[in-house]
């Protein structure tokens, strides 16, 4: 059988130039914060002409929210792929997905974090579109892992009281703090992810444990 060429998606000029803009952007925030960015140094770094911004967005939020969308839809579809094989325990695959993130994060020299994180920190002071679309991107992560925390539950590789939207609500939680404080320490990363997800399962009854599970209801003793 011959290889297959992979398809060519051929964009436009104009769609590279917006796309080398929300890279930038989203690098450039991740360092320094939203209010620590100017448009002006996005630009030289995209090598794109100062005039051309307000072509592409109507404003730096605009500009932003456009970079949490970009985000927002990369990280989506990378769980969906992951989520997705089920020929996989659930809870095998929650693991890949921590570990995929670990990978992603490794090779940010110095450690991003999570743009939903970074934008959060300051949200009481963004516009009431910012943190609209936050909560949104926020709620739409907690789903797609309570879906797969009620399949594993359902396959019996957790507590039977497991309540998955809690528990996804935790993980999410866990996760942001910390890569927080991994930002502070200075221990390897990857001691940081190795405690998540070791208590993480410990926490949602991998193996029918009982103790230490964030149950909906908790057994009578």
């Amino acid at each position: 059988m011959a290889d297959a060429k992979p398809t060519e998606t051929k964009t436009s000029p104009a769609s590279d130039t917006r796309a080398r803009l929300i890279a930038h952007g989203l690098d450039a925030m991740l360092r320094h914060g939203y209010d620590g960015v100017g448009i002006g140094g996005i630009l030289t770094a995209a090598g794109v002409p100062k005039g051309s911004f307000y072509y592409f967005f109507a404003s730096k939020e605009d500009f932003c929210l456009a970079v949490l969308d970009a985000y927002r839809a990369h990280y989506a579809a990378l769980r969906e792929a992951i989520f997705a094989d089920r020929d996989r325990p659930a809870l095998d695959r929650l693991t890949a997905y921590l570990t995929s993130l670990e990978i992603a994060h490794a090779a940010e020299r110095p450690l991003g974090g999570c743009f939903y994180g970074v934008l959060a920190q300051t949200a009481s002071a963004r516009s009431d579109r910012v943190r609209s679309r936050l909560s949104e991107v926020f709620a739409d992560w907690q789903t797609q892992i309570a879906v797969l925390l009620n399949e594993a539950r359902d396959r019996g590789e957790t507590s039977p009281h497991l309540d998955a939207d809690e528990a996804a609500a935790f993980l999410i939680d866990a996760y942001e703090g910390m890569l927080l404080r991994a930002k502070a320490d200075g221990r390897p990363l990857s001691t940081h992810f190795d405690r998540l997800r070791r208590m993480a399962l410990t926490a949602f009854g991998a193996g029918h444990a009982t103790h230490g599970s964030i149950d909906s209801s908790s057994p009578t003793r």
